[in-house]
């Protein structure tokens, strides 16, 4: 987009027409105009956007009237712009509606926007599609946003609804795949807003975006992220805004992974979420993978919210993650899918959260000998845990001709602390009619330690684990655990586990005739301490392990 700088004589000479209005502020040095340039359907000095932002200096404000207006908008310097309010201004279409900076930029604008809607974007490709791949259209980013690398952007009481991203192509990119090929690669990210700079949100809905397969443009994306925000660099703050139904989704014959329906915060971002909500997001992976592929570099679902990857870092707190689904099917090999709500790579800060209804499905489809597993209804989580409700969370796994299992009704969590908190009727339902069946913590699992071989200890102080259920059907198998814990030789440890002024109570295990019952309450193998805390009215026992 072509920048024009408006000098201060042509400045003074437009606000003579009482159309556009000069502000002058004085320094020491020198003097500067700050304008503001209003844009409405008719009797203002633009009637559309894009010529208003190109006129536009850094420091100038664009007032945009009640009306809808053309996207496909480039902001590359510092600018103001102010709608008249989200369900009255309207900016549409574009690809994406809106770019802040330039890729490879040597200085990059501070932006920012209020009182608009930003939709009907649908994006194709992405800046770094032809640098990565060769080819323009196999990578596609940003449906509504786009914000280069070290750009700053505040958005607030506005909305970004009902944008797409789907890639044009694949490239033989991926994985190998049968007959000593690569397997096809197309990525689709960040159906909302595909971030590499600083951004906050505030008093904001992001609602209704999709990547990928749910687009609906295309299914050749073997990859898909962050249904409504894809968190490349930099840092995401978000404040009293709602993230709702926006979706990743990859189907066959290419796709091979769906993660992240609401954010997705790569390696080495910073992520802080407070008084918000995210609900009906999710991540969902149709697959017609063999195991071989798997074997890989793996297929699966997981993250129907948040995935929050290795080295970053996110704080949560005052937030409802209810409503969201990780979901995986495959029609010839394994099927995987984890965490309904919230998956981390890292610790965590969680205070004040509520994690309700988040689902997490697995199924291998007739015609598939493969296996399923599925876990972590409400998320897998560690680090530091309070005030926090789990409830209603669900694992659902089928297999229908190998085994299934799963595991962690509300959460696998690794090494840390859950304080003050709840863990109540989260269920998990693992099936495998022909073979063998595994259900381990119908409430929670713990995990392992991030770095190979450490322990992973975790502390449960004032927080009841209660009305939590594993269900398991199949030839053989188990069921085990309100709450699981296990040593596992030669593998990655669990616990010890300590429970402070926690009580597990009302917890149930149930199974078909070939199954194997143990630990209604707590089952434990590596180390369990109990402090004023009681293991009672569980079914069908109350503590089974070598640690009980």
């Amino acid at each position: 987009m072509p920048h024009v700088r408006i000098t201060r004589a042509i400045a003074a000479a437009i606000a003579s027409t009482l159309i556009v209005s000069t502000y002058i502020s004085l320094d020491s040095a020198s003097a500067s105009a700050v304008v503001t340039l209003r844009v409405c359907p008719s009797g203002c000095a633009f009637s559309q956007l894009a010529p208003a932002i190109a006129a536009a200096k850094s420091g100038d404000t664009v007032e945009v009237a009640a009306g809808t207006y053309k996207g496909g908008l480039a902001i590359d310097v510092s600018v103001k712009l102010v709608g008249a309010g989200a369900h009255t201004t309207i900016i549409r279409g574009g690809g994406p509606v809106v770019t802040i900076g330039a890729s490879g930029g040597v200085s990059e604008p501070t932006v920012s926007i209020t009182g608009v809607t930003i939709t009907g974007g649908v994006t194709r490709s992405s800046p770094q599609s032809e640098p990565m791949t060769g080819m323009v259209g196999v990578i596609a980013a940003g449906g509504g946003v786009e914000i280069a690398p070290r750009a700053t952007v505040a958005i607030s009481n506005s909305a970004i609804v009902d944008n797409r991203v789907a890639p044009l192509r694949a490239v033989a990119q991926g994985p190998p795949c049968p007959g000593g090929v690569r397997c096809p690669y197309a990525q689709a990210q960040g159906g909302g807003i595909d971030d590499s700079g600083k951004l906050t949100l505030t008093d904001t809905t992001i609602s209704g975006n999709r990547v990928g397969a749910a687009a609906g443009l295309s299914n050749v994306a073997s990859d898909a992220d962050g249904g409504a925000i894809n968190l490349n660099e930099g840092a995401l703050t978000v404040i009293n805004s709602t993230i709702s139904d926006n979706t990743a989704s990859a189907t066959a014959p290419n796709g091979r992974y769906a993660d992240a329906g609401a954010i997705d915060a790569a390696i080495g971002t910073v992520t802080t979420i407070r008084n918000s909500s995210l609900t009906d997001n999710s991540a969902t992976l149709a697959a017609s993978e063999p195991n071989s592929v798997a074997a890989n570099g793996g297929a699966g679902a997981g993250s129907g919210a948040i995935h929050v990857q290795s080295n970053a870092s996110a704080t949560i707190s005052d937030t409802k993650i209810s409503g969201n689904s990780a979901r995986m099917t495959n029609t010839l090999g394994d099927a995987e899918a984890d965490s309904g709500g919230v998956h981390a790579d890292v610790d965590l800060k969680l205070t004040g959260d509520v994690f309700a209804d988040n689902r997490v499905y697995a199924a291998t489809l007739a015609g598939s000998s493969g296996d399923a597993e599925g876990d972590s209804g409400a998320g897998e989580l560690s680090g530091t845990i309070s005030n926090t409700r789990f409830t209603g969370n669900t694992v659902t796994v089928k297999a229908a001709n190998g085994s299934a299992s799963g595991s962690s009704g509300a959460t696998l969590f690794g090494p840390g602390s859950i304080s003050n908190s709840v863990v109540q009727a989260n269920h998990l339902h693992v099936a495998s009619p022909g073979g063998t069946a595994s259900a381990v913590g119908g409430g929670i699992e713990t995990g392992s330690s991030f770095t190979p071989g450490e322990a992973a200890p975790q502390t449960l102080t004032n927080t009841p684990v209660s009305e939590n259920t594993a269900e398991a059907t199949g030839r053989s198998g188990t069921a085990r655990g309100g709450i699981f814990d296990e040593k596992v030789p030669n593998g990655p440890p669990g616990g010890p586990l300590t429970l402070i002024n926690t009580n597990v109570t009302h917890n149930t295990l149930s199974g078909s005739a070939g199954i194997t019952l143990q630990g209604g309450g707590v089952f434990a193998t590596f180390k369990l301490t109990l402090t004023d805390s009681a293991i009672t009215a569980n079914t069908p026992d109350e503590c089974a392990g070598t640690a009980c």
